[in-house]
C-alpha cells in the first residue's frame, strides 16, 4: 500500500492491476498489481463519457503529426492538450504500483523501456489531486484513433506512437502481455474512468473502470 499520510481526509481509490503476466526467459509469471488514488472529484468536474475504439476501425484523427521538441522523460498528446513528466517507478513490498504525485505519470521498471525496439511500455498516473480537482491525465478519454502521442526517453531523444484503441477495463484486468519484454512493441497509458461507477472494491472506494490507451510506434 502507498503511504497515506499527505492525505489525511481522503476517501482512497485503489485500482487493481491484477493477473498481469510478465513475460521472462524463464517463463510467465502472475502479479497483482494496484495504485491508490485520491477520492472522486464534484460530479461537475467529470471528464467526459468514454467512446471505445478498436485497432479494427478506421482513423478518425485529422490534425498534426509534426513531432514536438520535448524535454527528457516527457509524454505528451498534443491532440488534447495532455503532457506531464514521466519519472521510473515500480511496485512496493505488497505488489502495488507506486504512483507519482499527481502532475507527473510513471513509467514501470519491469515493463519494456521508453521507445523500445520491442515488448510492452506500461505508463500509468492519478487522474485526479488530492482535493479532488482533475489532473492532466484526465485528458486521456479525450483520444482519438490515429492521433499522435509522443514520449521522450531520458536522453531527451523523442518516439512518436499512434494511439489504435481506447477502452474502459475493470480493475481486476489489464490486456494480456502489460509487461511484456518481448514481442511486437506498443505502448499502453493507464488512468483511473472517472465516469464509471464510484464503489467499494476491497474495503477501498474507488472508480470502479481504468481508462486504458494503447499505442503502436509511429516512424
Amino acid at each position: 500500500m502507498i503511504e497515506t499520510r499527505n492525505y489525511p481526509d481522503a476517501r482512497w481509490n485503489r485500482v487493481a492491476l491484477t493477473v498481469v503476466v510478465i513475460c521472462t526467459v524463464a517463463g510467465a509469471t502472475a502479479g497483482v498489481l494496484a495504485f491508490t488514488s485520491p477520492p472522486a472529484p464534484p460530479t461537475a468536474q467529470l471528464a467526459p463519457v468514454l467512446a471505445p475504439f478498436t485497432a479494427a476501425g478506421p482513423d478518425t484523427y485529422t490534425g498534426p503529426t509534426e513531432v514536438p521538441n520535448l524535454p527528457p522523460d516527457t509524454l505528451s498528446i498534443p491532440g488534447v492538450d495532455l503532457k506531464v513528466s514521466l519519472v521510473d517507478e515500480g511496485r512496493d513490498d505488497s505488489g502495488y504500483l507506486v504512483i507519482p504525485e499527481s502532475s507527473k505519470a510513471a513509467r514501470y521498471t519491469g515493463s519494456a523501456a521508453v521507445c523500445a525496439a520491442k515488448g510492452s511500455t506500461l505508463l500509468a498516473g492519478h487522474v485526479n489531486f488530492p482535493d479532488g480537482s482533475l489532473a492532466p491525465m484526465v485528458s486521456l478519454v479525450q483520444v482519438a484513433k490515429g492521433m499522435p502521442l509522443y514520449v521522450s526517453d531520458k536522453s531527451g531523444v523523442t518516439c512518436r506512437y499512434k494511439i489504435t484503441s481506447l477502452e474502459s477495463l475493470a480493475k481486476t484486468s489489464l490486456p494480456p502481455g502489460s509487461f511484456a519484454t518481448e514481442g511486437p512493441p506498443l505502448l499502453r497509458v493507464v488512468t483511473c474512468d472517472l465516469a464509471s461507477p464510484f464503489v467499494r472494491i476491497a474495503g477501498h472506494a474507488q472508480f470502479a473502470n481504468n481508462t486504458i490507451a494503447t499505442a503502436i510506434p509511429w516512424p
